[in-house]
């Protein structure tokens, strides 16, 4: 059985290298599912939500920036009436999109 006894030894040294193995994995998640990891309720992270029009540029520049509120998975565009309203918040329409948000207008 000395094939056995070795095999013994060695599970030690497999388990850890499984266990930082996983490691990279994990690291690379998006930031969006790390923000769904930590707590955030959508695929947008608080890293991507803004309190501001400018702020969200600053993130995406030249992408269209809309605004979301309530619990759906829904965004306004720019020159609606709801637009900017009522406790949401703004984002870039392409990482929203990525997220799983939907242009409500259509």
């Amino acid at each position: 059985m000395p094939t056995l006894t070795k095999t013994l030894a060695l599970l030690p040294a497999l388990s850890l290298f499984c266990a930082l193995g996983a490691a990279p994995a994990a690291m690379a998640q998006s930031s969006s599912a790390m923000s769904e990891a930590a707590g955030a309720t959508t695929g947008l992270g608080t890293h991507h939500r803004f309190t501001s029009v400018a702020a969200a540029n600053g993130q995406c520049p030249g992408d269209t920036i809309v605004w979301h509120s309530g619990p759906g998975m829904s965004y306004v565009m720019p020159g609606t009436p709801a637009y900017g309203k009522s406790g949401g918040f703004y984002a870039c329409k392409a990482e929203a999109d990525t997220a799983g948000f939907h242009n409500s207008n259509m």
